[in-house]
């Protein structure tokens, strides 16, 4: 008779905030080996309400009670994007595995600071960028550079919707509002993977609102070899999300590039030829969720690195000096 193996423990979360994006994370967090164990809100009440609505464990009244129950391996982080690095470095600070929304940062020096963190403190810190774990994505990549539409041109990419909350926090700049960063960081992110490269230079056009928080954003990425990548973000035109890969002879199509379903599809179109190929991979957001996971317990490094992460946040700052000055602006090598 064959030893009867053990399963490991459960992987167990704690969530800082009580955000509208939670509603997504709330489902992996639970299954798969995860364990939601806790919920932080600035109010306890409101901590508990959300804890019995969604049968979490344990609530707290503060971020930092939370992130001293020895109890919790690992924390999601939903805040507003100013206060990501801050409550990250303060998760590392007590020793718990880290992801946090995009955008990670909201400039280099904050990717840095959490560099110096996640090695200090021997943690995972990792983006979440969810479209990353699946399968579609590195086949998208795969078929942008092995002849399959010749040879790469360029990536065209957008994300849009209308955001018509009275007060919403994507829309207040000292929390770091704007198309740009709260959606725009998708394309850039995903035109930088496909390329495999970061960018050499950027330039860029936005429609500024109040506070001079970007309300759409379209901005051109310079890459090595002369490829191109344009990008388009909106808080005010229809919901629309789609990658076009460009290449010398044909193009590839993605339809669901940011939040895809478990199968997904990518249209290949040539001059004579045009057929689609199908792609499966994990239920959104659980991907991300098992890779903090695994790398924490394996002792690797993420799927989406912090340094993978300082290069979009470099292109998305230069992005914004280009359309704030009217200028080209040249990224550091």
């Amino acid at each position: 008779m064959l030893p009867v193996t053990e399963s490991p423990a459960p992987f167990r979360w704690g969530i800082l905030g009580v955000a509208r994006i939670n509603r997504a994370l709330v489902g992996p967090l639970a299954s798969n080996g995860h364990q939601l164990l806790a919920i932080a809100s600035r109010s306890v009440e409101r901590a508990r309400t959300y804890a019995e609505t969604q049968g979490i464990a344990r609530a707290y009244g503060s971020y930092e009670a939370l992130l001293g129950d020895p109890d919790i391996d690992a924390v999601y982080i939903p805040l507003p994007h100013s206060m990501h690095v801050e409550w990250a470095v303060k998760a590392a600070e007590a020793r718990k595995h880290v992801l946090v929304e995009k955008p990670i940062s909201l400039d280099g020096a904050g990717v840095r600071v959490l560099m110096s963190a996640a090695r200090t403190h021997d943690v995972v810190i990792t983006e979440a960028f969810m479209y990353r774990h699946h399968a579609l994505v590195a086949r998208a990549r795969e078929l942008a550079h092995d002849g399959t539409i010749g040879r790469l041109q360029g990536v065209r990419g957008t994300f849009s919707f209308v955001l018509d909350r009275a007060f919403d926090t994507r829309l207040v700049p000292e929390f770091g509002g704007g198309s740009l960063w709260d959606v725009g960081c998708y394309p850039v992110s995903f035109a930088r993977t496909i390329v495999g490269h970061r960018p050499l230079s950027v330039q860029a056009v936005a429609n500024w609102g109040a506070g001079e928080i970007d309300l759409s954003f379209f901005g051109q990425l310079q890459f090595p070899g002369g490829v191109v990548a344009q990008v388009h973000s909106s808080f005010e035109s229809p919901f629309k999300t789609e990658v076009e890969i460009i290449g010398s002879e044909g193009r590839l199509l993605v339809r669901h590039p940011f939040k895809p379903e478990p199968t997904e599809t990518i249209e290949v179109m040539k001059a004579n030829e045009a057929y689609t190929v199908t792609v499966d991979g994990p239920l959104l957001y659980q991907g991300e969720v098992d890779d903090v996971r695994d790398a924490a317990r394996a002792g690797r490094a993420p799927l989406v690195t912090l340094e993978d992460s300082l290069d979009n946040v470099d292109t998305l700052t230069a992005l914004l000096q280009a359309a704030r000055s009217g200028n080209t602006v040249a990224l550091d090598a």
